[in-house]
């Protein structure tokens, strides 16, 4: 996948880019909902409820951040043809896994019960926004992403012989 020889980090690139092109699928106003980041559209102005803009633009800002970081691979790829060194995917990997888990927690949290959110009038603690099909979708993949980048950083690298011609 992305000219990506190894299978599995083809595939963890792959469920990097998947939040953000869910995301978009819920902007287009299916009946799946809107996502996690809210829907657009002329009929909801956000600006109005400032605990959900605000960790709406975290959503956002959380799954943009992992799509980056599935691009640095694909780029790093793109520079070894012949394989990419385990050595130099693995901050990336490590980066993936951090806003992974911070965007699942956040999602799930303002789910759930609510956290406070900055407002002109101080923190106002926000309610627990409903769950829509989009936004499960994208805490599946968030949850699997971070499950198999921490299968793929703790499992044992194939072993490199010595005297290979590469």
């Amino acid at each position: 996948m992305f000219g990506i020889r190894d299978r599995p980090l083809g595939l963890l690139v792959g469920l990097m880019f998947a939040p953000f092109a869910l995301q978009l699928l819920g902007w287009l106003g299916t009946p799946l909902g809107g996502g996690p980041c809210g829907e657009l559209g002329p009929g909801q102005m956000m600006l109005d409820l400032p605990g959900k803009f605000f960790y709406a633009q975290i959503m956002l800002w959380g799954i943009s951040l992992l799509l980056a970081t599935g691009f640095f691979i694909v780029m790093i790829s793109l520079m070894h043809p012949q394989g990419i060194p385990r050595a130099h995917v693995k901050p990336f990997l490590q980066l993936g896994l951090v806003i992974s888990l911070i965007v699942a927690l956040i999602y799930t949290l303002t789910r759930t019960w609510g956290l406070p959110a900055p407002s002109p009038l101080g923190l106002l603690w926000t309610g627990g926004e409903p769950i829509d099909a989009i936004g499960m979708l994208i805490l599946l993949v968030l949850v699997s992403n971070s499950v198999l980048i921490t299968r793929w950083l703790y499992q044992n690298p194939p072993p490199v012989l010595a005297n290979s011609d590469r």
